[in-house]
Formats: structure tokens, C-alpha cells, sequence
């Protein structure tokens, strides 16, 4: 193993390791992370297990190579090591946001939308994206391809992103009408993902 392969490691668990992390403070403080979904509940959960569990697999093969050659389909034997240079590319946006996001969250992080009292988050991050989470999985995902290419990785992590931009158009509706025109300027000055 090399410092490329080093990096990668660090670079793929950090990810999952703010979401455990999150969790754990949130049950701590008494607080519920699961929220009501804005879509159909089998869409929306698979969308995020699956999701999850490419990235869980993804950190498990950058951990332990040897489980590459578990992955069936894949297009390539190995990753060139300028392949995983790209790979390292695009894992940092996508730590350089997630982690931010959740921060700016703090206590109010829900999987799905709050079911209680609540305020609209726009400092931090969010005043670049309105769904900084969410853009960051467009780079997980790039990079898990770029390390894993596998054509039903790729079809599992496009039904993810799909299930996902779904999720944000009924939190769009849902905020637009908690938060008014409040969340309509928000919406106006600030993309919904870049």
C-alpha cells in the first residue's frame, strides 16, 4: 500500500464516520433522526440504504483490496493509481461538504423532514447550497464508480440520486410552505445543489 492508497482510506471512512458520529450525538441528546419521508417510504428508504451501503461497500474495498475480487461485473481488474488520484479528487468536496453540512444541521439533522419545531438553516454551508448533503453524494458516487466501475453500482447509485432529487422536491414544497417567503428568497439566491 502505498500514501495514495493511504488516503483513500482515511478519505472513505470520514464520510461514514460524521454519519455514525451524527447519530450517536443526536440519540444522545434524546434527539429522533428518523423524520417523515417526502416521497413513498419504500422509495425513500431503499434510496438511502443503498446509497449507503455502496459507500460502506466502497470503504470496506479501500480498507481491505482484497475484496475488490468480490465485486462481480467489474470493468476493471485494478484502479491505476491515476485513477485513484481521481478517485482522492473527488472524495475531498465531497468531505469538505458533508461534514460542514451536518454541522450546520447540528440538532435539528432529520432523515426525512422534522416532526417537530424547527427553524430554516441558511448560514454555513447553506448559503452555497441548499442541499449540501445531498451534493456531496453526487461526489461519493463519482468517485465510487471511478474506484468500483461496475455498470449495477452505477444503476444502484443512479436510482439512489434519482430517489433523492425526488426527496428534495417535497422538502422544497414542505419548507416553502412552513417558512413562506422567507424560504422563497432562500431558494431565489442559492442553488439547489452548486
Amino acid at each position: 500500500m502505498n500514501w495514495i492508497d493511504y488516503s483513500l482510506m482515511v478519505l472513505t471512512i470520514l464520510p461514514i464516520l460524521a454519519t455514525i458520529v451524527l447519530g450517536a450525538f443526536l440519540a444522545k441528546n434524546g434527539k429522533e433522526a428518523m423524520g417523515k419521508p417526502t416521497i413513498r417510504p419504500a422509495f425513500f428508504y431503499t434510496g438511502k440504504f443503498l446509497l449507503f451501503a455502496v459507500w460502506a461497500f466502497f470503504c470496506l474495498v479501500a480498507i481491505f483490496p482484497e475484496y475488490r475480487s468480490l465485486v462481480p461485473f467489474l470493468i476493471q481488474k485494478q484502479t491505476p493509481e491515476v485513477q485513484k488520484l481521481l478517485v482522492a479528487a473527488f472524495l475531498i468536496p465531497a468531505n469538505i461538504i458533508l461534514v460542514p453540512a451536518y454541522l450546520s444541521m447540528g440538532m435539528v439533522t432529520h432523515i426525512g423532514l422534522p416532526t417537530g419545531k424547527h427553524e430554516l438553516r441558511t448560514g454555513g454551508i447553506y448559503r452555497l447550497s441548499r442541499n449540501p448533503m445531498y451534493a456531496s453524494f453526487i461526489f461519493l458516487n463519482t468517485a465510487t464508480f471511478l474506484f468500483l466501475p461496475n455498470i449495477l453500482l452505477l444503476i444502484v447509485m443512479l436510482y439512489g440520486m434519482a430517489v433523492h432529487h425526488f426527496i428534495i422536491l417535497g422538502e422544497e414544497k414542505y419548507l416553502e410552505n412552513e417558512f413562506g417567503e422567507d424560504y422563497r428568497k432562500y431558494k431565489s439566491r442559492v442553488p439547489r445543489y452548486f
